[in-house]
């Protein structure tokens, strides 16, 4: 059953977020949705779902064709289901239970019936090819997991038949190879005949998946087509504008010194000079890891979750205390049990994983959050703030490029952009950066490598953790392997590419 959508248009006040937009799902077909962040995508998601409703235009489901769908619950009557990043799951409860949050559960004379929610449980899951234990509790899944449990909750959910499956950036915190799991059963859906609309930022899932791609930006319909058609260097200038994404990135990655101190007010810096040193570092998973960094490195940190990467940059940052070990930051060694303030002090600064809830806060505007951690200097010096505020806004491309904007209202590329921006401020010796581009579009993310490239000419050092090999390789001058809790491997020079990352980290 195909699924096509003519002439949409959304306003917002003062915002045109569709304008006109077209698009068409046909049975068996992988549709790519791709576009900047602020681009249009999540709008035109919500419209084909029933969370917002058109100004204009008509959207088709086989045979029916109508001027909005009124809400989620319609969305589902049609046959559209939706799986989003943020999987649906409570840590705390098991797969079972989670599952029957959504679809109701069996009760007999006010009582639960148990062994039916497991045993219905584990017949959703068998029939989708999903290896989960229904008794497993959610927090214990690997993203993979809980990515494809999601994936079944959301299947369940239309009772009526899929006319529509739609992948809202699901795989953007999934590990690659985990992703390759997950998307091998996306592609078995189609084989099945259903019409999936996938929206990624990862081009390599294009190449590999799509039969078809639809670019957005600014609201518009730029570029429509067969996907395996296009080179990525043409659909990232069809994101960002063309003549746009190139130069503009050239010309931030070879920027001098001096425009960078317009920005960062860091001390200056020796590229021999040891910023961060780590010896026999213990934790949960962490058995014995020792590795240095220099002012102007940009290290990275490669590895899966089991082997300790994900506790590595907790520990470097003070936010989980380490059962052993040494971490000393610019010669100066940390006390066995540092607060996240003493390291802040000591001058080393951690980007998280998750903006959200660990990065910045939601309810502020973007000027508070980027002044929250030095509040001291700003307080009754407005002018101060307004200049660094201004000088990340301008630097880094933050849109809406206003201080006064929520900060939970931005999109995922600017609200990381303003938390680099925030860190880069306080000038410190390490900044170490956790999976810095999830979920971040193209655009948004070459504008963050190049203010890192820039940051590490100027005498930053920099820990990168990444579950993209690809990123690591280009990014770094080196790569240190994590697994069962010790490095393994480093590797730099010929031995660092995009397959020996891959075939170390996940082999």
């Amino acid at each position: 059953m195909a699924v096509t959508g003519q002439d949409l248009t959304k306003t917002f006040p003062g915002t045109r977020a569709l304008d006109h937009v077209g698009i068409a799902v046909g049975e068996g077909e992988v549709h790519a949705l791709l576009g900047a962040n602020g681009s249009g995508k999540s709008t035109l998601v919500k419209v084909l779902t029933g969370v917002y409703q058109p100004d204009s235009g008509t959207i088709t489901v086989g045979e029916r064709q109508v001027s909005a769908i009124a809400s989620p619950n319609e969305a589902n009557a049609l046959g559209i289901a939706v799986v989003h990043q943020e999987s649906p799951l409570v840590d705390t409860l098991t797969v079972a239970e989670c599952v029957a949050l959504f679809r109701g559960y069996p009760t007999s004379a006010g009582r639960i019936r148990w062994r039916e929610v497991y045993r219905e449980t584990e017949q959703l899951l068998d029939r989708l090819g999903v290896h989960v234990d229904p008794r497993a509790l959610a927090g214990q899944l690997s993203p993979a997991e809980r990515a494809l449990v999601a994936l079944a909750i959301a299947l369940d959910r239309v009772r009526s038949g899929v006319s529509l499956l739609i992948l809202d950036e699901v795989t953007a915190s999934l590990p690659e190879d985990q992703a390759e799991v997950y998307l091998q059963r996306v592609a078995e859906l189609a084989r099945q005949g259903t019409p999936v609309l996938m929206v990624t930022h990862r081009l390599a899932e294009l190449h590999e998946l799509a039969t078809h791609v639809t670019v957005l930006r600014d609201g518009r319909l730029v570029h429509q087509g067969a996907a395996r058609e296009v080179p990525d260097e043409e659909l990232v200038g069809h994101m960002v504008g063309e003549g746009r994404a190139t130069p503009a990135i050239a010309q931030a990655a070879t920027a001098s010194d001096s425009a960078l101190r317009a920005l960062w007010t860091g001390r200056q810096r020796s590229g021999e000079r040891v910023v961060l040193e780590v010896e026999h570092l213990q934790g949960e998973l962490l058995q014995d890891v020792s590795f240095a960094v220099r002012a102007g490195e940009i290290v990275g940190i490669g590895g899966l979750a089991e082997g300790g990467i994900a506790e590595l940059p907790h520990l470097l940052a003070g936010a989980v205390h380490p059962l052993a070990g040494t971490i000393r930051i610019d010669g100066h060694e940390l006390s066995g049990h540092p607060s996240p303030r003493d390291v802040i002090d000591a001058g080393l600064a951690l980007l998280p994983a998750d903006r959200l809830r660990s990065g910045g806060v939601t309810s502020l505007s973007v000027t508070e959050n980027i002044v929250l951690p030095d509040a001291r200097r700003y307080w009754h010096r407005r002018d101060r703030e307004r200049q660094a505020v201004r000088q990340v806004i301008d630097r880094l491309d933050v849109r809406p490029p206003s201080g006064a904007a929520l900060f939970g209202s931005l999109s995922g590329g600017n609200q990381q952009k303003v938390l680099l921006g925030k860190w880069l401020l306080r000038g410190p010796s390490v900044l170490v950066l956790d999976d810095p581009t999830s979920g971040v579009d193209p655009g948004a993310r070459e504008t963050i490598f190049a203010m890192l490239r820039e940051a590490a000419n100027a005498g930053l050092g920099i820990v990168l953790f990444s579950t993209e090999p690809e990123q690591l390789a280009a990014m770094c001058s080196r790569v240190l392997v994590l697994r069962d809790g010790e490095i393994v491997r480093e590797l730099a020079d010929d031995d660092l590419n995009r397959e020996s990352v891959t075939r170390w980290c996940y082999a």
